[in-house]
């Protein structure tokens, strides 16, 4: 290579650099070009931003409103105004920036399908569902893999109860998932047990299909199986539906409470009361910290007039779980039946001294939404399956059984 073809190839290079990075900064509309960099270095656009991270919302809006005054051709600054008005609750004003942004017609296609998300999301939290469906739409028109879009038109459809345009939704958002995509199948195993629930009062054989896709998505869905039992019940088929229930108490051991009372039933139906008991004694070897299994095993003697081994088994409940109410209340309907035994009741107090009591509380471990019961979505924001038990405190050691009634005998030991 001749050195004037080498310094020809530098130059060249040199030349490629700086046109890049005057298309990087600069940007024609309406026949003038825009420094992007001086639209962001406006004081008004730098102390939004200082605002908007310092937490003064307020404050931002109104610097970035002047910033729009002096550069009202910088897209960004536009677009972030309008998603604060919409957090702010002023919709309207946040409608009326989104849509005076779609009319430009220098828009590229992600820009475009970016402003008609935003719009998307203030036609939502301003209720207007039928048009934020239409936007989200066109978004995934323009780009088909937005994930966001998807979810936002999954949820509008779970809030309109439209359970099997949701789970379409879902499966599209499954075939873009990275990954195993574990999290979107558990999602999409709540959506099917959803539509089998919508469909179990007109059309058993459709509800039980619909369960049925839930546990083929996530053989972890909890209320697919106890609603394909309860499915397989009405049909009178009382050994698939007890099936079906002790399938949720081996595959997931924690949420194995939710099934007592209907197996309980269905055991004395067939008349094997025994393997209730058989069922709880599995469940606390398995886990020997689970209240849940010893409480219901002592409802279920106490209710056979057991009530000593009934009561030993709550105090084990109160070592683990001492602030659970539901265990008290069923200490206090024993010791009623027992003529409250002095040293039972000394035992009793002796292991609640510093106990509160509260209605074994759930929490939301995405938002934080509190419930006095298990649910599998969450009311404020919208989750599923994110409700986990909340404990006061560490639970203290278990006391002995022999510290108050003797061991508990088994159910083959039991008379």
């Amino acid at each position: 290579m001749t050195p004037y073809v080498f310094l020809a190839v530098l130059v060249a290079l040199l030349a490629g650099l700086g046109v890049g990075k005057a298309w990087e900064r600069y940007k024609l509309r309406d026949g003038r070009w825009i420094d992007r960099r001086r639209l962001r270095e406006t004081p008004h656009y730098m102390l939004g931003l200082n605002f908007l991270v310092d937490g003064q919302v307020d404050l931002a809006i109104d610097e970035l409103t002047q910033a729009t005054s002096s550069a009202g051709d910088a897209l960004e600054i536009q677009m972030i105004l309008g998603n604060l008005l919409r957090m702010k609750g002023q919709v309207a004003r946040a409608i009326h920036i989104h849509q005076s942004l779609l009319q430009r017609p220098d828009l590229t296609p992600i820009e475009h399908a970016y402003v008609l998300l935003c719009l998307g999301l203030d036609f939502r939290h301003g209720g207007f569902v039928d048009r934020a469906v239409g936007a989200f739409q066109d978004v995934v028109r323009l780009d088909p893999r937005n994930r966001y879009a998807l979810v936002n038109l999954q949820k509008l459809h779970e809030e309109q109860h439209q359970w099997a345009e949701a789970v379409r939704v879902r499966e599209r958002i499954l075939d873009l998932a990275a990954g195993d995509g574990v999290a979107d199948r558990r999602i999409l195993g709540f959506l099917h047990n959803e539509v089998g629930q919508s469909a179990a009062g007109a059309d058993a054989a459709a509800a039980a299909a619909a369960f049925h896709r839930a546990l083929d998505a996530d053989p972890l869905t909890a209320p697919a199986y106890l609603n394909l039992g309860d499915v397989f019940e009405r049909q009178g088929d009382l050994t698939a539906a007890i099936g079906q229930w002790e399938q949720l108490t081996r595959t997931q051991p924690d949420r194995a409470h939710l099934a007592f009372d209907r197996l309980e039933r269905a055991y004395q139906r067939l008349g094997t009361p025994a393997r209730f008991v058989e069922l709880c004694e599995r469940l606390i070897a398995g886990q020997p910290r689970d209240w849940r299994a010893r409480l219901a095993l002592s409802r279920h003697l106490a209710a056979a007039a057991r009530h000593q081994q009934a009561f030993t088994l709550l105090l084990e409940a109160l070592g683990h779980h001492p602030h659970g109410i539901a265990i008290h209340q069923a200490v206090w309907r024993t010791l009623s039946a027992l003529a409250f035994d002095e040293r039972l009741v000394r035992a009793y107090t002796d292991l609640t001294r510093d106990a509160v009591f509260y209605l074994d509380p759930h929490v939301c471990t995405r938002c934080r939404y509190r419930s006095t019961e298990l649910l599998w979505q969450c009311p404020q924001c919208h989750e599923w399956n994110t409700f986990v038990e909340e404990r006061l405190t560490p639970a203290r050691p278990a006391p002995e059984p022999s510290e108050a009634l003797g061991p508990f005998k088994t159910s083959s030991e039991a008379p």
